[in-house]
């Protein structure tokens, strides 16, 4: 009884990776490089002015980042054939 349930979880697990939305993967991984990057970059600076100036920048650049990540998914939503959607996947 229990190899059974073991295999129809595993069954379940496979027909739900290999049925997922490239589009919406893609959208997931921008959105997990735009984090991954800016958690990266620095937020250098002796004074608490150039730290908050820093801290500023990080915000506009994630917002920057998640709407290309949100354009990327409209442009694929619209048309999955334009190039805009055919770089997207390429990259993510």
């Amino acid at each position: 009884m229990g190899k059974w349930i073991v295999v129809i979880i595993a069954v379940a697990v496979a027909v739900w990776w290999f049925t997922r939305d490239p589009v919406e993967v893609a959208y997931q991984k921008c959105l997990r490089q735009v984090s991954a990057e800016l958690e990266t970059s620095a937020s250098g600076g002796s004074s608490d002015l150039e730290k908050a100036m820093a801290d500023a920048v990080k915000g506009v650049g994630k917002a920057m980042g998640t709407a290309g990540c949100e354009a990327m998914r409209a442009a694929c939503k619209d048309n999955r054939d334009g190039a805009l959607c055919k770089a997207a996947m390429a990259q993510f």
